[in-house]
């Protein structure tokens, strides 16, 4: 079981760095009329999207420990790689949106007059186009080719799960914990998160791509 825990820390780590959730989610937090239900609407959208894979994948057996294979896994890991490193490619040579309008991108506008079923369905939407997407099925396709039983194979699922959750869990704890405090500390997140979100995207695009592919490519050999 530890084995399979410190195999999907890059999973969980990629899992939780997403820029753009964050972003989302402290935006609905600062400029919504429903702040809290928006942004748990928001972030519950992602972890629907998430916990269908991950349903998908243990109804294929993922708990089952026979039923995977370990070059099946690191074959996965090798494609999401890939998959990150064209996506890094794509942001490098696009023209900086920065340069084209100021302020948050189109999509995230939208949520700022969005009750909670729109943001819902926003957040579907998000999750869906988000590389992160592949990073649950790279985690998912790892429980599978491992040799744990059941339960264990369920509550690396969980954690994988809970990773996924940390972006909305966090700005909201704070928020509810902190109140008028926390709204100047999450305009900052905001601004620093949009002003540096491309750089951002760069470094996760091509740092998790890189490890990987590193990962996979070693653990076939």
């Amino acid at each position: 079981m530890s084995e399979l825990l410190v195999l999907l820390l890059p999973e969980m780590a990629g899992l939780i760095i997403t820029p753009g959730a964050v972003a989302g989610c402290v935006l609905l937090l600062l400029r919504s009329r429903a702040p809290v239900p928006d942004a748990l609407a928001f972030g519950g959208a992602f972890l629907v999207v998430y916990l269908l894979i991950a349903i998908t994948a243990i109804l294929g057996g993922a708990a089952d420990p026979a039923a995977g294979s370990t070059d099946t896994s690191h074959g996965v890991g090798v494609v999401v790689g890939v998959l990150f490193l064209l996506a890094g490619l794509w942001v490098l040579v696009r023209r900086p949106a920065s340069r084209r309008r100021e302020g948050p991108p189109k999509i995230l506008c939208e949520l700022e007059s969005s009750g909670p079923r729109r943001c819902f369905v926003l957040g579907i939407a998000l999750a869906v186009l988000n590389p992160n997407l592949f990073l649950m099925m790279s985690g998912m396709s790892y429980i599978a080719g491992s040799s744990v039983g059941p339960g264990p194979a369920l509550l690396a699922t969980v954690l994988l799960l809970v990773a996924a959750s940390v972006d909305f869990l966090v700005p909201v704890g704070l928020y509810l914990a902190f109140g008028d405090r926390a709204r100047t500390w999450l305009g900052s997140l905001e601004s620093w998160v949009l002003r540096h979100a491309r750089g951002l995207s760069l470094a996760v695009l091509f740092g998790f791509g890189a490890l990987f592919t590193a990962r996979g490519i070693i653990g076939m050999v």
